[in-house]
């Protein structure tokens, strides 16, 4: 019952153990066998080396969300970056990708029918040569999905349960997805040094506009 707290603290205390288990699980994953993973850096790096090149989010739902965040994130840490609905891109929205962007497809089944149909539109009408070429970074479940097959590069966002056995809402998988789209932008951060006075020239506003801009007067 609700009105039990201690069972409720005791409760909010499992699920975040259980969040943490998932990213635990995917970063064993990653020491074991990073191979995927560095084709996925290849994509993001090279995109954020390339001027005016940016990387593009996409999905729908929960997954659409979290790449609203994720590239505020990247954008305000010096990646430049923006996201789109997958319905509205099929509707003009895909007329903001240029050639030599990256699209970071996000599904976590690799199944969601407006990732797809946008995927394949990418596909179809990106350049040949490398320079035109808009290339297209899945993060989901399985690189054995539909998404994964359309897909030049895949991060391994896998879950064994998410947080609730009856309801399969997006929770650990959710989470995890966040987690590691944030380390990317972190990585990448860094390595364009990107540092203090460059984060308060990005970010005038706010707490931490203040506070950046103080340590860097």
């Amino acid at each position: 019952p609700i009105d039990d707290l201690e069972l409720c603290a005791l409760d909010v205390a499992s699920s975040l153990e259980l969040t943490g288990l998932a990213m635990k699980q995917c970063a064993d994953r990653l020491r074991n066998n990073s191979t995927t993973f560095k084709s996925a850096l290849r994509l993001l790096t090279r995109t954020a080396d390339r001027p005016g090149g940016k990387i593009v989010f996409t999905g729908v739902g929960k997954s659409y969300q979290i790449g609203k965040k994720l590239a505020a994130t990247f954008t305000s840490v010096g990646t430049p970056s923006i996201c789109i609905h997958a319905t509205e891109a099929l509707h003009g929205d895909i007329g903001l990708l240029a050639p030599g962007d990256c699209v970071v497809a996000l599904s976590y089944s690799g199944a969601t029918e407006e990732v797809l149909r946008m995927t394949e539109h990418v596909r179809r009408s990106s350049g040949s040569s490398a320079s035109e070429r808009i290339s297209v970074l899945g993060m989901g479940r399985s690189s054995f999905s539909p998404l994964g097959a359309l897909c030049d590069a895949w991060i391994d966002c896998a879950v064994v349960a998410e947080l609730s056995d009856s309801v399969n809402a997006p929770t650990c998988s959710s989470s995890l997805m966040l987690a590691i789209g944030d380390a990317l932008a972190v990585l990448l951060m860094n390595r364009r040094q990107f540092g203090p006075a460059d984060f308060a020239r990005n970010h005038p506003g706010g707490h931490l506009g203040r506070s950046a801009t103080q340590g860097t007067a």
